[in-house]
């Protein structure tokens, strides 16, 4: 069994997903470098341009360039509201590698398999579609179908994918941008699903949060809209300032 010095955990949470840059910034100034990386949805986002060895900044740029309508297409079907090729789309355009097991840092991405009920890490294989599957919140999103089996948002059962680090790393830091809250903002089915989805993923993600040896979860990042990239700069240096904060107090 390879084991690694420092994993580095991202969870689910949309557009707030730009936070887990401003971490990784921060990190990096204090000479942090993860030798893997598990994440899910929005941490698989940012996971995957992290793993293929891009800047934060770099990778902040790219990706507040790309507006909802650019990654996504709205169509009315059986299985959800939207599809995500664009995602797919821009992730073959901007990353060099086809498949997960060629970034030069492992990555470990988490998926639900639909058809089993199931969570799977996956570390291998076609990392376009294993992160635009790892991105499909259900109902809204269309799941991805690889192989005989239909995936979406791995953040359904595992949104802070720390079990397939744990034990393989001396130490792993975990990045939560999803923390339950209060909300009166249930006015449409995209506002209804995407409630629902974090409800279900917040006990998991309270669970896993505790065997990290670093947990950072941003003050104040509940509060922003998981479809809305307008708040990018804000979530970014919000997450880079209180990274940096608690990187001063010891680790």
């Amino acid at each position: 069994m390879t084991t690694h010095k420092l994993g580095l955990v991202l969870s689910g949470g949309g557009a707030r997903g730009f936070a887990h840059l401003g971490v990784a910034k921060a990190l990096l100034e204090k000479n942090i470098k993860p030798d893997i990386i598990s994440g899910v949805s929005a941490g698989a986002i940012a996971g995957v341009f992290l793993a293929a060895g891009m800047d934060p900044d770099d990778i902040f740029r790219l990706l507040k360039e790309q507006d909802f309508m650019k990654i996504s297409t709205f169509k009315m079907s059986k299985q959800g509201f939207i599809r995500l090729d664009g995602l797919k789309n821009q992730i073959k355009l901007h990353i060099p590698y086809k498949n997960l097991e060629d970034l030069p840092i492992p990555l470990i991405v988490g998926v639900c398999n639909l058809n089993k009920g199931r969570m799977e890490y996956i570390s291998s294989g076609p990392l376009s579609d294993i992160v635009q599957a790892s991105s499909s919140i259900p109902l809204l999103f269309t799941p991805v179908k690889m192989g005989d089996f239909l995936y979406v948002d791995g953040g359904v059962l595992d949104n802070l994918p720390i079990k397939p680090v744990r034990k393989i790393c001396d130490k792993v830091i975990a990045v939560n941008i999803s923390p339950i809250h209060d909300t009166d903002k249930l006015d449409n089915i995209m506002q209804i699903a995407t409630r629902v989805f974090h409800v279900s993923a917040d006990k998991s993600t309270i669970k896993s949060g505790k065997m990290a040896d670093l947990y950072i979860e941003p003050p104040g990042v509940e509060h922003y809209d998981i479809l809305r990239l307008k708040y990018a700069e804000e979530l970014f240096h919000l997450a880079y300032e209180h990274t940096l904060a608690l990187l001063a107090a010891g680790f």
